[in-house]
């Protein structure tokens, strides 16, 4: 049986975490602190569009105490990416050569990141949809059908255990696929959520306001994050901006992004790995992203 660990019980993790313990397919741990910690000690709740269960974690390390030093074969890091150097200073403890660690944030350049602080392990690419919060402490909402996951090795190192993962995770209704092609497929994710966290921080508006109202700065921006994803060598075109647009189209007209919120309640965000890689990015291959610029530099005044 697979040794899980997930690190970071928000809404992406403490989803997948809820739905891989409800089945039992696996040995799962989760990682959390504070009121988190707490509060999932008692149990986990999922509101997953209307439907509702709890489970009862059976191993959850606090990561403000952490004591432990058990092994995982995989670790999933589901927590925000400004918190990736303190976490990476616990993860450490729970790794050998042999430990997978599939990061799941917002972003195209975690394993570069996340391989200077962690050198035991191997960090690989991976990527969720999901539209997913806490509702409050213990309880995640999990508030769109959609949920899909895509990891995957390109050097095809550790296919067979991979596998083996993705197996579980849709035995667990975790819909997922091993994918050959993972940087592209990260990069097709980056697309919708580089965009859409930039575009609804910037006018403090939802998702369904961005497609109705912005709808020619949108393309403009997508174009933008497209030539620097060409720039890095990765091949998205016209299609890959279609298929972003039609994502959003089917999702509730009043979602917000992770960072809109985190926006609005005047928390630390991911503005930097969100909007901040694409303009710096841009800047050292030569490519334009005037609106990106522009809507990054004002959100960067919001954020101090």
């Amino acid at each position: 049986m697979l040794k899980i660990g997930i690190v970071g019980v928000g809404g992406v993790g403490g989803y997948i975490g809820a739905k891989l313990i409800q089945k039992g397919l696996a040995e799962i741990t989760l990682f959390a602190r504070g009121k988190s910690y707490e509060t999932i000690k008692n149990g986990l709740k999922v509101i997953d569009c209307g439907d509702e269960f709890v489970v009862r974690p059976k191993n959850i390390i606090n990561t403000e105490n952490d004591k432990s030093h058990e092994i995982f074969d995989i670790i999933f890091i589901t927590t925000k990416s400004y918190s990736f150097k303190d976490i990476s200073k616990v993860i450490s403890l729970h790794v050998d050569e042999n430990t997978l660690i599939i990061p799941l944030s917002n972003g195209v350049n975690h394993k570069a990141e996340l391989g200077e602080y962690i050198k035991k392990a191997t960090v690989l690419d991976g990527c969720v949809y999901v539209l997913s919060n806490i509702k409050e402490a213990g309880v995640i909402e999990k508030k769109a059908p959609t949920f899909y996951l895509v990891l995957g090795d390109y050097k095809n190192r550790f296919q067979d255990r991979l596998q083996a993962l993705v197996d579980i995770l849709n035995q667990s209704e975790l819909k997922s696929k091993l994918s050959q092609k993972i940087e592209y497929d990260c990069w097709t994710k980056y697309l919708l959520i580089s965009s859409f966290a930039t575009l609804t921080s910037y006018f403090k508006a939802p998702m369904g306001f961005i497609i109705e109202k912005k709808t020619d700065l949108l393309r403009d921006v997508l174009e933008e994050i497209k030539n620097v994803a060409n720039a890095q060598g990765i091949d998205i075109g016209e299609k890959e901006i279609e298929k972003t647009i039609k994502q959003v189209q089917n999702v509730p007209y009043n979602s917000k992004t992770s960072m809109q919120i985190d926006f609005e309640n005047h928390n630390k965000t991911e503005l930097e790995s969100i909007s901040g890689y694409i303009v710096n990015t841009a800047k050292k291959s030569g490519v334009k992203a005037d609106n990106m610029k522009m809507m990054y530099e004002e959100l960067s005044k919001r954020s101090l």
